[in-house]
């Protein structure tokens, strides 16, 4: 459901999904989401779409970002079970933070500490967990999302940190809209895993998704 690696190569663009690549979505998928848990899917069609979102943060201050189909959502999610979005996301420079929530108020990136969750009031706990602009710049985003039909909002976290009234935060998304269809894959065929994120919340940023 999410990939974080770190920068191999700045011109190195990020491998994405392709027509005839085959997918195995994780038994951890809950059985609201049973139109994917546990099936193999074949990748028929696909299509590339830019899309931009810019916010300015005053700071010290942070704007959540509600990337679902909910009326307070982007819209960025898809409305059919057969569809698969597999987005990009690259950060334009400047003086912010991104943190990761799923569900809503859960830090995917935390430790195991009942005190050690990303707090932006304190000086050294908001930058626990934190993606920063530079981690997945706009040349070569490696921040990428599953997301898939009916799925919980993921909430995007930005935060103005400190040194700046005001901070203008944009991201750029590519979004990889892929058709799929449920099916056996050949023998010789090893799909391409696709983890819920309650499985991915117990890896590293630079260990979450792989390839």
């Amino acid at each position: 459901m999410i990939e974080l690696r770190p920068v191999e190569v700045p011109t190195t663009r990020p491998k994405i999904v392709l027509p005839e690549w085959w997918l195995k979505f994780s038994n951890a998928f809950p059985d609201t989401l049973d139109h994917v848990k546990g099936k193999a899917m074949r990748v028929l069609k696909q299509q590339q779409v830019k899309y931009e979102l810019s916010w300015i943060v005053k700071e010290a201050c942070y704007k959540d970002i509600n990337l679902s189909n909910e009326d307070a959502g982007e819209k960025l999610y898809p409305d059919v079970a057969d569809n698969l979005y597999e987005v990009l996301i690259g950060f334009k420079p400047g003086n912010y933070l991104c943190h990761v929530f799923f569900p809503a108020e859960y830090p995917l990136y935390r430790l195991d500490y009942p005190d050690m969750s990303p707090l932006i009031s304190s000086s050294s706990l908001k930058y626990l967990g934190a993606i920063r602009p530079e981690d997945s710049p706009v040349d070569n985003p490696i921040f990428k999302l599953y997301l898939v039909y009916k799925l919980n909002p993921i909430i995007l976290r930005l935060v103005a940190d400190d040194g700046v009234d005001y901070e203008k935060m944009t991201l750029e998304f590519t979004i990889n809209r892929c058709l799929m269809q449920q099916g056996v894959p050949p023998p010789d065929v090893k799909p391409k895993p696709i983890q819920y994120l309650d499985e991915i919340k117990w890896l590293s940023l630079a260990a979450a998704g792989g390839e």
